[in-house]
């Protein structure tokens, strides 16, 4: 009896910021009946705009493993957290359920995986994600890379997505193929889900893929055109390379400070293709009569190209 209202002391002082982590310490020393604590406390206790104790409970479960402490995590990985009205308890519990299935990656067994599976069909979590991106399945891929149009969780799903490799490359196609059209246009989310494709696509393409994605260097939307060109920079052939170095040089006039930024890190980059079409450029925008002193409201395209042929003349004879 005794012992039982140790242990409840214990999971109380898991909300008590000044004693949390000790207490934490005891259960897990309890081994068994620590699992069993902590266990009914996340099955007992209700999401809080304050979910540091409901935290706790899943990393301790994390630790100490066993079927008891896989099943409470997977419960609370899988909750329906869109019942949850308030936004501030939801975002604090979305945190612990992202906790708890981060850590089904670390069980060897069936049950965890096919949670972790199961998982992808829902809400995209940051810490589905992370488990794939620790242990790999190519049946996760269709689903995160779907999850790239959400900008909450598209790192991590990136992150999961390169963990695969080139198994990941026809999943990564067929997406980018897909366009997602609202009103006659198609959405930014959708916009943003293929940039990032062709993003992790630039390091995953082989040389004689690239005719797969070079029409995508006439796409409207400049995200995605900028990074094609990357990708098409990195492993095409030298044709391939010199127009995808003039796309990038026409999106520095783009209104977009971080398109223009990208692009002036790609030109410099690859400054030995495209070096004449940067001195070319710049001779037509002198003749045109286009300044080089114009800062504000933004820098000048010539502005721009001045620093990429004196930074790129600079590395070329730092090589020599």
């Amino acid at each position: 009896m005794a012992t039982q209202e140790a242990t409840r002391s214990l999971i109380e002082q898991l909300g008590d910021p000044s004693r949390s982590n000790q207490a934490l310490l005891a259960l897990l020393m309890k081994g068994e009946e620590g699992v069993r604590a902590l266990a009914e406390f996340l099955r007992t206790s209700k999401p809080s705009s304050l979910p540091e104790a409901r935290l706790l409970a899943v990393e301790g479960l994390a630790i100490l493993k066993g079927p008891e402490a896989l099943g409470a995590l997977i419960d609370v990985a899988s909750q329906r957290l869109a019942v949850i009205r308030d936004p501030v308890v939801r975002l604090g519990e979305e945190v612990v359920a992202s906790r708890a299935a981060l850590a089904l990656a670390d069980f060897p067994k069936l049950r965890a995986r096919e949670a972790l599976l199961k998982l992808l069909e829902g809400r995209p979590l940051i810490g589905v994600a992370e488990a794939f991106e620790k242990s790999w399945d190519l049946r996760a891929i269709p689903y995160l890379v779907s999850w790239l149009e959400d900008d909450f969780v598209a790192e991590p799903a990136g992150r999961a997505i390169r963990a695969c490799g080139h198994w990941a490359f026809r999943a990564l196609i067929e997406s980018l193929r897909e366009k997602h059209i609202q009103h006659g246009r198609e959405t930014g989310m959708s916009q943003r889900r293929r940039a990032r494709i062709l993003e992790i696509i630039a390091d995953l393409v082989r040389s004689d893929e690239i005719h797969l994605i070079e029409d995508l260097l006439d796409d409207p939307v400049e995200a995605v055109r900028l990074n094609a060109a990357r990708a098409v920079l990195a492993r095409g052939n030298l044709g391939q390379q010199e127009r995808a170095f003039g796309v990038v040089l026409r999106l520095l006039d783009s209104l977009d400070r971080g398109i223009r930024a990208n692009g002036e890190e790609i030109l410099f980059e690859h400054f030995g293709v495209g070096r004449q079409l940067v001195e070319q450029e710049i001779r037509q925008r002198e003749l045109a009569g286009e300044s080089a002193q114009q800062f504000f409201p933004k820098e000048s395209t010539l502005v721009i190209l001045h620093r990429i042929r004196k930074k790129g003349r600079q590395l070329t004879e730092a090589q020599q």
